[in-house]
């Protein structure tokens, strides 16, 4: 699958664009300071913290940090089924209401 690809995949579970270019990053480099995050994302320092932010409320990133410094990482693709089930149960819950 391409890149293109995985991103138009991602976007269409209500992930924006740079959201999607984000985990894609993470997944690429693994644990990373932010720096090479927007480097291999190309999302704008301006925006990366709300990106990374917005991913984290999702569930689909978290952040250790090692000596004052933030490294970020994504879950892990299979997981992906558990954001989606939660994405379903959520607007089933909605629908009955």
């Amino acid at each position: 699958m391409s890149e293109l690809n995985f991103i138009q995949n991602l976007t269409s579970l209500d992930l924006t664009d740079g959201e999607a270019r984000v985990y894609i990053a993470l997944l690429k480099l693994g644990s990373s300071k932010v720096g090479s995050v927007v480097r291999e994302s190309r999302v704008s320092y301006s925006k990366i913290y709300d990106v990374l932010e917005r991913l984290a409320l999702k569930g689909l990133v978290s952040y250790k940090i090692i000596e004052k410094i933030k490294y970020f990482q994504c879950i892990e693709p299979q997981r992906l089924y558990d954001y989606i089930e939660k994405k379903e149960n959520n607007l089933i819950y909605k629908n009955k209401n």
